[in-house]
């Protein structure tokens, strides 16, 4: 132990990867040296930890005495990890992010800073910074001229995948009028997020990139954000072309090495401020590319911004990624854009109120016409035996006429495998899965039975464990039938498909989208993966079948959710100044979304679309967002019985906390899947006023959970999907 006045003693408070709601001070020695952002290994209940000082502290500022009168035994800190110091802007993210979204700072940095990861930041990387400088001067050195240079065509092809010139981005006259009209936003009340509601195939990302060329210009960072890793992929090829080598690509399968590289870049920009013009980099990256080290942050664009990829749900932080970048926006004064044909309602509502500004680009970058819409009522063309298999006549037929005449098709299902379920034709018979009320669906390609929510995966013998007859049938169809089916009915056609099954492998995966974008394939089966960001330069047809499973979503956000991707799946046709086709294959041909979807050709343009408005007004009736700030409390139990103990504790806890201001509580319910993974689930929904009093309401929300005794089984959902 240290000799020396304990009033004069060094602590640090310490930033632990563990649930615990503050920081822990422990005594610093004074042979070791440390300030916040520093390594340091510590023991925490007998387990050794790294983790990050936040604060260093003197004695005097540390307590003495707990709260129940015992006298404070700190430990020392047992070593200072050799490590690039954390950033301060980064701890002022985590420490936004765990309030705002009602969790441990050290939850949020274990997500910023994986196990893995750490242990990666102590090696080298094969490619250094020096190499990654020199290889920006290198690109950086060769002309741009000619009328190769520009980007005039947001088409993919064979040259976007495998490399090319070095291209700078060209702007029509209506995309230069929206990129003014940004520029205008971010001038005139700085710091503020400007949404750009632009039609689908409208040019976006060429104006996204001028502002990235003129941020990158002024030597400062630029955050590029996409929702998935598949549109990702498609999108590096472009932007590769623009930046080169200052295009740093981000996200979680990107391999170990990667990773530790962009964070020595990043890293490196930070440290030396007078080398930024020549270290300064795009970052494009899915929602974990927000907790990277940027030290001079100029530019965020969040594109797709309603898309619900961007909300981490399983572990805690459960944050929304374009929230999140708005926090990180506002820590580093950068300006902030937000991209999307279909806006979420959260987005139109904020423009309206005035907290975001907004611009319109509602022309496609062609001028092509808005795509046909045409729905077909799969109940009449079963009475009339126009169904053949999961296609009608006249979708097998549009199919024929599209590829006979040099265009593609896209065929979207929201669900793989090959059957949903499989059922036993002698007794009733539906294999579920252990661990989650739900049914297992069959995979053909490997002949296995799957949960798509906890991953366990059975052998599929044939034979019904319940009555031994091998009867069972297929009902329904997930990508891998229709695929087949296809096949089947028109051989003379490339078909292939685009799932979460597929891609699995990053050289089918890579193959398979190179293949469509050179017209090798024909038809393309796919999941939602299909639905965004991909642009095809001959698509022409793009079919959605058994709709049915878009429309029934049974939550206040399932029409919002319905609008926005079909909208979607009808922007990624009619391009090239040529009209596409959406054709939706349905038994509910008078439900609105598809009505409206049909009569106003385009459900987004100016002013607010009628039904966008209908839906934001029975919101506000019924206490939704975004007129309501929302908690989802989600109480998880392998013993049905000590969950609804739990539940009946919440209620008596929300209920009996007078000085709670919530608008209205509701639950506990159980939610349509019910059991997880060995869980018997049930959930709550706290809504709060938008006022100044948010903040506290969260806070006393959190103390009635942590005074319940078990509350480990106690998720809390800010904002929830």
């Amino acid at each position: 132990m240290l000799q020396q006045d304990t009033h004069n003693r060094l602590y640090v408070s310490v930033i632990l990867p563990v649930r615990y709601g503050g920081e822990i001070s422990y005594i610093l020695p004074s042979f070791l040296e440390a300030g916040i952002g520093s390594w340091v290994r510590v023991d925490l209940a007998g387990k050794i930890y790294q983790g990050v000082v936040g604060s260093v502290l003197r004695g005097n500022e540390v307590p003495a005495i707990s709260p129940d009168g015992k006298e404070i035994q700190y430990k020392p800190v047992l070593a200072v990890e050799e490590l690039p110091k954390v950033l301060p802007s980064e701890i002022a993210l985590w420490k936004s992010v765990a309030q705002y979204y009602m969790c441990s700072v050290g939850e949020v940095f274990k997500a910023a800073y994986p196990a893995r990861q750490v242990k990666q930041e102590a090696v080298k990387p094969r490619k250094s910074v020096e190499h990654f400088l020199a290889e920006v001067a290198k690109w950086e050195s060769q002309p741009a001229t000619g009328p190769q240079a520009t980007i005039s065509s947001r088409s993919v092809r064979e040259t976007d995948i495998v490399g090319g010139g070095r291209y700078v981005p060209q702007l029509s006259g209506v995309q230069r009028k929206a990129y003014e009209g940004i520029r205008g936003s971010f001038a005139q009340a700085p710091g503020k997020p400007v949404l750009l509601r632009g039609v689908t195939g409208s040019g976006k990302t060429e104006i996204y990139m001028t502002l990235a060329q003129e941020c990158l210009s002024q030597g400062k960072n630029v955050l590029y954000m996409v929702p998935e890793i598949a549109i990702s992929k498609q999108l590096q090829s472009r932007l590769k072309r623009v930046f080169g080598e200052r295009l740093l690509t981000f996200h979680s399968k990107q391999t170990a090495a990667e990773k530790a590289r962009i964070h020595r870049i990043l890293q490196y920009n930070a440290a030396h401020p007078q080398e930024v013009q020549a270290s300064a980099a795009v970052v494009l990256g899915t929602r974990s590319s927000l907790f990277l080290p940027y030290g001079n942050l100029g530019l965020i664009i969040v594109d797709e911004e309603h898309d619900s990829s961007y909300k981490q749900t399983e572990p805690a932080p459960r944050y929304h990624a374009k929230d999140t970048a708005i926090m990180l926006s506002q820590i580093h004064k950068a300006q902030i854009l937000l991209g999307s044909a279909t806006p979420s309602f959260e987005s139109e509502y904020n423009c309206i109120s005035g907290k975001f500004a907004l611009v319109e680009l509602n022309e496609k970058f062609h001028g092509a016409a808005v795509p046909q819409v045409e729905i077909v009522d799969t109940i009449y063309a079963m009475k009339t035996r126009q169904m053949v298999g999961s296609f009608s006549q006249k979708l097998l037929n549009e199919i024929r006429r599209t590829v006979d005449g040099g265009g593609q098709v896209l065929v979207f299902r929201n669900r793989r495998s090959y059957s949903p379920i499989v059922e036993c034709q002698e007794c009733g018979e539906i294999p579920k899965c252990p661990h989650c009320n739900v049914y297992l669906s069959y995979h053909k390609y490997n002949n296995t039975l799957r949960c798509h929510y906890c991953d366990y995966t059975a052998r599929f013998t044939g034979v019904c464990r319940n009555c031994g007859t091998a009867t069972f049938k297929y009902k329904g169809a997930g990508t891998e039938k229709l695929e087949e089916e296809l096949s089947a009915l028109l051989p003379d056609i490339s078909i292939a498909r685009y799932d979460a099954d597929i891609t699995r492998s990053k050289r089918t995966d890579e193959q398979t989208l190179k293949d469509f974008a050179q017209g090798k394939i024909q038809v393309l089966v796919g999941t939602q993966m299909i639905s965004k960001g991909f642009d095809f330069e001959h698509l022409k047809l793009v079919a959605v079948v058994q709709a049915d499973t878009i429309l029934g979503i049974q939550d206040f956000r399932g029409d919002e959710k319905a609008l926005q991707l079909l909208s979607q799946l009808m922007g990624r046709t009619g391009r090239r100044g040529e009209q596409g086709k959406l054709i939706i294959q349905t038994s509910q041909k008078d439900h609105p979304v598809l009505q409206k979807l049909k009569e106003h050709n385009t459900p987004y343009g100016s002013p607010l679309p009628p039904l966008t408005a209908q839906l934001l007004r029975e919101r506000q009736e019924y206490l939704f967002a975004p007129f309501v700030r929302m908690v989802k409390i989600v109480v998880k139990h392998r013993d049905p019985k000590r969950l609804d103990e739990l539940c009946g504790e919440i209620a008596e806890k929300l209920s009996g906390r007078k000085e709670l201001q919530y608008k209205e509580l509701t639950g506990p319910f159980a939610p349509v899947i019910d059991k997880v993974r060995g869980e018997f689930v049930k959930c709550f929904y706290v809504k709060f006023a938008r006022n100044a009093n948010l903040v506290q309401n969260k806070s006393l929300l959190q103390e009635c959970i942590a005074g319940i005794k078990g509350n480990q089984a106690i998720v809390l959902d800010v904002d929830p999907l």
